[in-house]
């Protein structure tokens, strides 16, 4: 779930079918069980059933053996990306998912990695208005830029996006993608509030139960 510039550039989104109903579609995987696409079309209208056939496009989307849908973009299956939210357990398919998603349910959530080049842990504590802490203070954000859509946003742009301990870290990263860019989290966290706010998503936050 990566952009042009940021994970999160509304102009991107925008040409993406049925994205308005993005934050039915997380809210959903959010409770941690798979999800009927007929759900989220009788959740979102239209716009679910435009954007369950765009999820069925993409070969990155994941499945069980009953046709729910699992993961896209937030997931139930282990990733490098672990997100806690309301008490569960999920991840995400790249480090820019968990500050956008932040944004996007309107909940304090924990978001923890590993640096891939150094092997330093990276944790990081959000909510939707604010990034509370980062250890290491210097970690940073890798995007690869994707200025059309891409057929497989998984692995054509979400398995490039990490956090990495510090810049220095992330120099070899960004010397070998010359179309990418490496953000500070405060960077990152505040392009994915922008493009939040222009898509009309962002969410107060929600007290846990």
């Amino acid at each position: 779930m990566t952009q042009p510039g940021a994970c999160n550039d509304a102009a991107f989104l925008s040409s993406v079918d049925g994205i308005h109903a993005l934050p039915s579609l997380l809210r959903l995987l959010a409770g941690g069980e798979p999800v009927d696409m007929a759900e989220l079309a009788e959740v979102a209208g239209v716009a679910g059933v435009d954007l369950s056939r765009a999820v069925r496009a993409q070969p990155g989307a994941e499945w069980d053996s009953d046709g729910r849908l699992v993961g896209f973009g937030l997931t139930g299956r282990p990733t490098g990306y672990r997100f806690l939210v309301a008490g569960k357990t999920l991840y995400t398919w790249c480090a820019s998912d968990t500050l956008f998603f932040t944004v996007i349910l309107g909940k304090h959530t924990v978001a923890e990695s590993t640096c891939p080049a150094t092997g330093a842990a990276i944790r990081l504590e959000l909510t939707p208005e604010a990034v509370i802490s980062v250890t290491p203070p210097g970690a940073v954000v890798s995007q690869r830029r994707c200025q059309d859509l891409a057929a497989n946003l998984r692995s054509d742009v979400c398995d490039h996006g990490h956090f990495f301990a510090s810049a220095n870290a992330a120099a070899g990263w960004l010397t070998a993608h010359p179309d990418g860019q490496v953000l500070s989290i405060a960077e990152a966290f505040a392009e994915c509030r922008a493009a939040g706010a222009e898509m009309g998503w962002l969410t107060p936050e929600v007290p846990s139960p």
